[in-house]
């Protein structure tokens, strides 16, 4: 852990290294590949919110009590009783206008609970770094929380940070390091491998969203 520049605000690169209990300040949750970027594109299409769940039960019986669209997986997997799978790119075609998400995955909603829902929490990523940045900036104190997978730092989270923590203290890494980085991860590996070569392109458009995806009632709205 440490600080990127400005004294308010602090770093880790797996979720595992925040304190518990998770202090009283602003929290940037960024989980690239895959959830942070789903949350966004589910804003994007209309959705009415996203909740993130831990756990799938409490999710499916969000959806019987509400009608919400489920997307989700567990260790890469699809979920029983859920809708969709959260590749950001498959968001487009799901009908989620005017409705209310439930999202379930292995890191990014985990580090979510980690912290707690009763914390003021963010969503970023590599699309909407600067949008976050700025929606932030003027908090007395942010953490920017790596997600990580299963206690392991994972490069395109890393990247992500430093993305957001570049613009908030005006030194933002080189876009093409960034994107070698993330083009040679495992997982960006794993999703070319799957055919899904577009999704770590549309990764790599650093910037290119302005949603701003912050936690109200237990669900993400964009709060621009």
């Amino acid at each position: 852990m440490g600080a990127t520049g400005d004294p308010a605000v602090r770093r880790v690169d797996r979720q595992e290294d925040l304190p518990d209990p998770a202090p009283d300040a602003a929290f940037v949750v960024v989980d690239v590949i895959i959830s942070s970027t789903t949350v966004v594109r589910l804003l994007e299409a209309g959705a009415e919110s996203v909740r993130p769940f831990a756990d799938p039960d409490a999710a499916r019986r969000f959806k019987r009590e509400t009608g919400a669209f489920l997307v989700g997986e567990q260790g890469g997997e699809s979920v029983d009783g859920f809708d969709g799978s959260p590749l950001p790119s498959l968001v487009a075609d799901y009908p989620v206008a005017g409705r209310p998400v439930g999202l379930l995955s292995s890191n990014g909603t985990r580090a979510m609970a980690r912290i707690g829902h009763d914390r003021d929490i963010y969503v970023g990523s590599t699309v909407n770094a600067a949008a976050v940045a700025d929606a932030v900036r003027d908090h007395p104190e942010t953490w920017l929380v790596a997600a990580g997978r299963q206690g392991e730092v994972v490069a395109e989270d890393v990247a992500g940070v430093d993305l957001i923590a570049g613009h908030l203290d005006g030194a933002a890494p080189d876009h093409g390091t960034l994107t070698a980085g993330i083009r040679e991860t495992p997982t960006a590996a794993w999703l070319r491998e799957m055919g899904y070569d577009h999704e770590v392109d549309a990764l790599c458009e650093f910037d290119s969203a302005d949603v701003v995806p912050r936690l109200r009632d237990d669900a993400f709205v964009d709060v621009r």
